[in-house]
Order: structure tokens, then sequence, then C-alpha cells
């Protein structure tokens, strides 16, 4: 891979962007008025990133990327590059989409659920908490079945209706 200035820029916007929603869970220990806070904690969860990823992608490449992720990966003790998910770590994966599922759709059915007091208080960090069981479940257990398999859902595919049985 050659190393030029804007190949390492893109490779450090990767970075940036996968580092944007720990920055955003910091913010709201700086103090800052509610309106400032609200903005600056959307952008690093929810726009930063993406930002950040799709420049530093077109930056540094799909080799860039790779190379980002793989260090990611490696750090938290994944295999690089894709991988089947065994058995187990694949069946963690569904039970925490089958728990995430309720999670959130739940508080849309039961409006008493945002008049709890524990949860008025800490429904910043239940909602972080039900995203980062979303992405573990997906991308942490489930490896590439788990990934092609939800593709598969939203991809396209010819369909014929069954023949009649005489």
């Amino acid at each position: 891979m050659k190393s030029g200035f804007k190949r390492k820029l893109g490779i450090g916007l990767v970075i940036i962007g996968f580092i944007c929603p720990i920055i955003g869970l910091g913010i709201p220990f700086l103090g800052l008025n509610s309106g400032t806070t609200a903005a600056l904690v959307t952008f690093f969860m929810v726009g930063g990133p993406e930002i950040f990823l799709v420049l530093g992608g077109l930056l540094a490449g799909k080799e860039g990327v790779l190379i980002v992720t793989n260090r990611i990966k490696r750090f938290l003790g994944l295999p690089e590059g894709k991988y089947p998910a065994n058995r187990t770590q694949y069946n963690i994966g569904v039970t925490l989409l089958i728990l995430w599922f309720p999670l959130v759709i739940l508080p849309g059915y039961v409006p008493g659920i945002f008049e709890i007091q524990f949860v008025q208080e800490n429904l910043l960090w239940i909602s972080i908490g039900v995203d980062l069981m979303f992405i573990l479940a997906i991308f942490g257990f489930g490896g590439n079945q788990m990934i092609s398999k939800l593709f598969s859902i939203v991809k396209w595919e010819e369909w014929k209706l069954p023949l009649k049985k005489k």
C-alpha cells in the first residue's frame, strides 16, 4: 500500500470515525449547556462517524479501511478479515437480537414506561446500551453469517408462486 499524505489522512479520518461514539459518550460530562450537549452528542453518535468514515474511505481507499478495521478487530480479540461465527457465538448473537427487538418496540406500546423514574434519569444510557446490544449482536457475535442473512432480507430476488398440487 502506498503511504502518501492523502492515504494517511484517510486512515486518520477512518480512525476518528470509529472513535466518534466514544467521544460522544464523554460530552455530557463536560458541563456544557443542554442545547450544546445535545447537538454534540448527536453529531458524535449519529452524523459524525458516517461523515468521517465516508471521507476517510474516499481518501484511504478500501485497503486503508481494511487496515483500520482489522486493527480494531485485533484489539477486540476478534479474528481479522471475514470469519465465520461458531455455533455458540452465533447463538449469542441471535439471543441478543431477540432481546433487542422488544426493548426497541416496547416503549412505543407502553407509554407509561417513560414515566418510570429510573428510565427518565438514565434514558440516554439505556438507549446507548440497547444500540450497542444490536451492534454487538450483528457485528461482534454474528459474524458474516448474520450480516449475509440480514442483507438477504433487503436484497430483491425473483420469486415464483409454488405450483399448485393436484
